[in-house]
């Protein structure tokens, strides 16, 4: 496991090997074993704490533990103080995201539009465009077209 945790991955040989050849084959697997390398490469370039692993003295398995970076998690919900519609600082300022900011006025609005996103936020156009992409399938989902559509948050 110190071997995993630094970096350092041995292929083995394949519990089903019928399988792990034809993974090889259509390029979604390789025995060079560096996507250990590049998943610690990538967290630790986050900022992310590093990823934990579990196994048993047989290698029956490989659990791999990988934890939610810091700037991920809401400490306080927005609607605990006053959100949006008590001042724009007060959401900014409290700690809270603005991808926060904006679920707030969609679930307020699910018809709002991206000029009145900014307009009760007071986020830039283009933040508020940024944050809409980064949530998009993730926290939010656009029902119908752009004009007439709305809103739906994925809880």
């Amino acid at each position: 496991m110190d071997e995993l945790r630094a970096g350092h991955a041995i292929s083995r040989r394949y519990r089903n090997r019928r399988i792990g050849e034809f993974l090889k084959e259509v390029d979604l697997a390789e025995r060079k074993s560096t996507g250990i390398t590049k998943v610690l490469r990538a967290l630790e370039n986050n900022g992310s704490p590093p990823p934990e692993f579990k196994t048993n003295d047989e290698r029956d398995y490989l659990v791999v533990t990988i934890h939610q970076h810091e700037g991920f998690r809401v400490a306080e919900s927005i609607y605990n103080t006053g959100g949006v519609n008590g001042g724009v600082n007060g959401g900014v300022n409290s700690g809270h995201s603005r991808q926060d900011q904006v679920i707030k006025v969609i679930k307020e609005t699910p018809s709002i539009t991206v000029d009145q996103i900014v307009e009760r936020t007071g986020i830039s156009r283009r933040t508020v465009e940024r944050e809409i992409n980064a949530m998009r399938n993730i926290r939010i989902k656009r029902v119908g077209s752009d004009k007439t559509g709305y809103w739906e948050v994925i809880e």
